[in-house]
């Protein structure tokens, strides 16, 4: 975006929540009070969108919300198209015979984008024919959300994953809606002393770039960030400039294989 707002003349203004919803709401006003001609928001993650941003909103101020849109309220989004990532991503699982996937995912919350790729799991499920389970879900993982990543909730966390894999021994894969919950996936299975991928194949959201022969790198769907920031530079000086801007941009996320998926086991 830096370089995108660069190329525009105009100068970017950084301020961190750290996914903190009371941050969030600060920020806002300290932005707001500073001058700034329009945002550029990542929403905090929660039950609802604080009363901030449905005051821009309603004030027409030039908006953009990234990763989340906002329900029944025409703002200005950005993000990716959940639904078709997560379907992809479990159509990789097909393809390599899991029937079985426990769908790992913090609590929607009215969070589109995890609402969309528990969709995406389901709809996967539904276009071949292949009944799933929900009982055989963890879909309230609160250990990866922001002010919770403490040790004893990961630790809480991963034990969780460990009984549920103990409970269900027909789950032959995961796809955990963030890339944190696939590494709290990936431990609980080795202290179970399963192999990832030749036991136990995951599937997640993102994956840190990584150099040539350094890290694990899961099996992932990466979602377009630089494009995705491109477009929220365009999109907030297009509605400063009344343009006739998109209310919704989807972008297509990429299937990137690598070490954690394996055909299932026999």
């Amino acid at each position: 975006m830096e370089q995108y707002s660069r190329e525009n003349d105009c100068f970017l203004v950084l301020r961190r929540t750290f996914g903190d919803q009371d941050n969030e709401q600060l920020s806002i006003q300290k932005l707001r009070n500073l001058g700034v001609n329009g945002l550029i928001v990542f929403p905090a993650q929660g039950e609802y969108f604080n009363a901030e941003i449905l005051k821009m909103v309603i004030a027409r101020f030039p908006l953009v919300l990234i990763d989340r849109k906002l329900k029944g309220v025409a703002a200005a989004s950005i993000s990716t198209d959940n639904v078709g990532a997560a379907v992809r991503a479990v159509e990789h699982l097909f393809d390599l015979g899991h029937r079985h996937i426990c769908l790992l995912s913090p609590p929607p919350r009215d969070t589109t984008a995890v609402e969309e790729r528990i969709e995406g799991f389901v709809q996967a499920h539904a276009a071949r024919g292949i009944a799933f389970d929900r009982d055989i879900w963890i879909s309230d993982v609160t250990a990866t959300l922001p002010n919770a990543f403490h040790e004893s909730n990961i630790e809480r966390e991963i034990q969780r994953i460990m009984q549920q894999l103990q409970d269900h021994p027909a789950v032959t894969a995961f796809l955990a809606i963030e890339y944190n919950i696939a590494l709290l996936a990936k431990v609980a299975a080795e202290r179970l002393g399963l192999r990832v991928p030749e036991d136990l194949s995951i599937v997640c959201f993102d994956s840190p770039q990584l150099n040539i022969g350094e890290g694990y790198m899961f099996t992932h769907m990466r979602q377009s960030e630089e494009e995705m920031g491109r477009l929220a530079i365009e999109t907030v000086l297009g509605i400063m400039n009344h343009d006739a801007v998109a209310v919704e941009k989807r972008l297509p996320a990429e299937l990137v294989v690598g070490s954690s998926t394996g055909p299932v086991r026999k």
